[in-house]
Parts: C-alpha cells; structure tokens; sequence
C-alpha cells in the first residue's frame, strides 16, 4: 500500500510565465492546495514515495548535477548507469530519488528531451528543482520534462520533504527565494513543525548562496528546527553541521571536481541522519543508520545521538542478491550478531553501552553479501551516561561548519571553488571535464585547493 501523503504544489504567476509562457493567476501565496503526489517519471500510482517498510525511517537516492549536454557524454552513460544501479540495487531500500539541478547544461529541449529518456527507467518516485543551469534557455522545458512547479512539499511518516527554487531571485538572474516563495515556505514549515513533523529542504545551492534571501532562509531553517538540507552545485561532495542542521552537497555527474562518479545515499532514522557516497561499482553497500556519528549530532538530548544505556545499533544494507549475515563491533572487539527486521533491509542488535567507558567509540557494522562480498560501515559514536556532551562552537548555517575530510563516507575534503561561490561556469558535461567546481590538485599529488568561502 502506498503511503498517503500531504502534497502541495504552488504556482506563481511570474514562475509559470516563465516556465510554459503564460499568464497565470497567482492566488494566495500562503495557501496550500493539496493535490496528488506526481513524480516526474510518470509514477502516478506510487504516492509521493515507495512503502515505508520500517515506521520512523526514510531514505533517498541523491543523483548529483547532471550537465547533461548530449547522448555520446560519459556523464550521460553514467547516469542511465546509476538509475540501472537504483533500480536494481535500491529499489525496496529508497522511498524517492533526487535531481538537485543543473539537469541540463545549456537548459536547451534536446537535452531535457535526454533526461526525460533515462528518468522514464526510473522505478523509484523522482523530484527535482532547478539550478542555474537550467535557467538558461527559461524554465520552459524544465516544467515540460522534470517539473511543472518549481517548488512543492509532501509528507511522509514522521518527516516533511520541501523542493525550494534557489533561482528565484526577481530578475531570474541569479540565486534568491522569491517574495511569493518565501511566504509560502513560511507556511508551509510552520504547518509542518504544528504537526510534530521534522523537514527537510532540497534546493540547488546552500541557503548561505541564496543572496538577498540567505538570512530570512536560515532565520527559517532555525525557527522550524528543519532537519536537513540536500543541495547539488559543489560538484565535490560536503557535509556541514551548525549542531542543529545537517547540510549536505553531492559530487556532480556532469564536469565531476573530484574523486569517481557515483551518487549519494541518506536516511533519517528517527531523526538521525545517515549521509554517504557510493561511488559506482561494487555492491552490497552498508550504512549505519542509528546511533548517530559524532560528526551528525544535532541533538544532544536523545540517547541514539549522544549514546547512554542499551540502545539500538540499526544498518541498512542494500545487495540485490540478499545479505547472509551482518554483526557490530565495538572498537575493534567481538563481533555481535545482528538480526534482520522482517525481510527489509535493516539490520538491529541491541548495544549495552555500560560497558564501555565514557568518551568516543568506534561503531563498526560488518555485512556479508548473499553472492560473498562483504562490505563494512563504521562511525565515531560519543557515550556519556549522563547525557552530558560538550558541542563544538559553532554560527548558525551551513557557511563554516564543514566535517571536512571523511574518507570512509566519500568525504575527501575538497571544500571551495564555484560550487560555494555562486553560478557556475558553464563548459561540456562529460565526467572529468570541469566546470564550476574547484582546481585540481597539483600534478604529483599534493593538497587539495583551499577552502574558498
């Protein structure tokens, strides 16, 4: 049975005049009107994400900016490669697929016509929202091929996903959240946080990018306790964390700034986050899903983030020839069996977590795939029986509060370039060919390029 879900779909006037050429009656921009969920790959009938097998716990598939300029592209092959991957490896393990913008390079028809073949495979429900490069052609064939709106929200189990136009400055000429959007965003969080749900907003760029409109969107963010924030544009992967939000960039699959192609999986486990790249190649893929890593604590107070007493370590594995077995580690001691919940994809033991000492403790999940190839996944987890934790100093937003390197997660920390600076550069889409991401390292190694904030 399909999850029922809330979803709202706004159109301003301004936007649809843009995007199809022609005038439209704006309306209340605070009104939500409640429609049927309508992915863009035609999965009508699938409501706004696949069943929630496990109550509590939501994950997606995030395909980085595509810049899709022709079909002869290695990042055109890639990209119907990772929706092959999703739809045999992922399917029962994802409730929805993300487009995170600069889907088409040059925002011309014949490369959304492009987008549009490959999507059609996609048997997952797909969102998308618009990036600069997309803009550049208009919104016309965005809302033919991928989206018909801009910006829209849904619902699902204990959380609420909100798609937000980072293009929506005035003039269309550059990053901003426009009057209208705004006062609808500010609705819609609100009724949101009303009814207990947790959000998490997709956009192209970090709202710190969004010009005039970064300090109303982060007063926002903080206001209604959002979650997480899911953005593309970096075209190098990143995760930051202000103590109270998680924002995280996924590498490109058009003009990639480092490291292999692949695309990113998160989860939100009762409201733990989860983040991690999976670069394309060998399967099964593991993560940790609860307690949380030390590095994606938001809130201290709950004993799966800053961990005391017995509690539950939960993995998700994703192999489509099935998982034989899995067991967790503590700081590199006895393997502990874990059990499979049902004949889903998590995996759970319980932890008593008395027997260690205060401090930080290394979590390690071992899988063992059904066709024999094992994978592993391990995080840092803080334990203190008192619930006490010292957070780090941080400012609110994503602006400064990078994790930085994390190799074990994908996070190779190549923090700067266009991705934070603003619209890229333009330039081929294949893979390798580079854009507005930053320079590479030196020729025989070296550090990467420093941060540019």
């Amino acid at each position: 049975m399909s999850t029922r879900s809330r979803f709202s779909r706004v159109r301003s006037a301004a936007v649809l005049a843009a995007a199809v050429g022609a005038a439209a009656c704006a309306g209340d921009a605070t009104s939500l009107a409640a429609q049927p969920p309508r992915p863009v790959n035609g999965l009508a009938n699938a409501g706004s994400t696949t069943r929630i097998l496990n109550p509590g716990v939501v994950s997606w598939v995030h395909f980085g900016d595509l810049h899709i300029t022709s079909g002869s592209e290695q990042n055109y092959a890639d990209f119907k490669q990772i929706i092959a991957n999703t739809n045999q490896y992922l399917l029962n393990g994802v409730n929805f697929a993300v487009l995170p913008g600069d889907n088409a390079n040059e925002g011309s028809e014949d490369e959304y016509q492009l987008i549009k073949q490959a999507t059609d495979q996609l048997r997952v429900p797909l969102y998308a929202v618009p990036g600069d490069h997309d803009l550049r052609n208009g919104l016309a064939s965005f809302a033919k091929y991928l989206e018909p709106v801009p910006y829209q929200s849904f619902s699902a189990d204990r959380y609420h996903f909100v798609f937000v136009d980072a293009l929506d400055a005035s003039d269309r000429g550059g990053f901003g959240v426009g009057q209208q959007q705004m006062a609808w965003l500010t609705n819609d969080l609100a009724a949101a946080s009303a009814k207990g749900l947790q959000s998490v907003l997709f956009m192209h760029a970090f709202p710190s990018k969004v010009g005039g409109s970064a300090a109303a969107l982060q007063e926002l963010i903080a206001k209604d306790k959002v979650l997480m924030v899911d953005v593309g544009h970096t075209h190098y992967n990143q995760v930051d964390n202000d103590g109270h939000t998680i924002y995280a960039a996924t590498r490109s699959t058009g003009q990639v700034s480092e490291g292999p192609v692949g695309f990113s999986l998160v989860n939100l486990d009762h409201g733990v986050v989860s983040w991690k790249f999976k670069p394309l190649g060998q399967w099964p893929f593991t993560m940790i899903t609860s307690p949380a890593d030390k590095q994606l604590v938001t809130d201290p107070s709950r004993p799966d983030q800053v961990v005391r007493g017995t509690v539950e370590v939960r993995a998700k594995v994703w192999d489509d020839k099935g998982v034989s077995s899995a067991t967790y580690q503590i700081d590199g001691g006895t393997a502990r069996p874990m059990t499979r919940i049902g004949t889903t994809q998590m995996w759970a033991a319980s932890w008593n977590s008395t027997a260690v000492a205060n401090g930080d403790h290394q979590l390690t999940v071992n899988v063992q795939g059904a066709g024999g190839n094992t994978n592993q996944d391990k995080i840092s987890v803080v334990v203190n029986q008192a619930g006490t934790y010292q957070a780090p100093q941080r400012t609110a937003g994503d602006n400064g509060n990078s994790i930085g390197l994390y190799a074990e997660k994908g996070l190779l920390g190549t923090q700067g370039g266009g991705g934070r600076g603003g619209p890229g550069k333009g330039g081929p889409g294949g893979r390798g060919r580079k854009g507005d991401g930053p320079p590479p390292p030196p020729p025989g190694g070296g550090p990467p390029p420093p941060p540019s904030r």
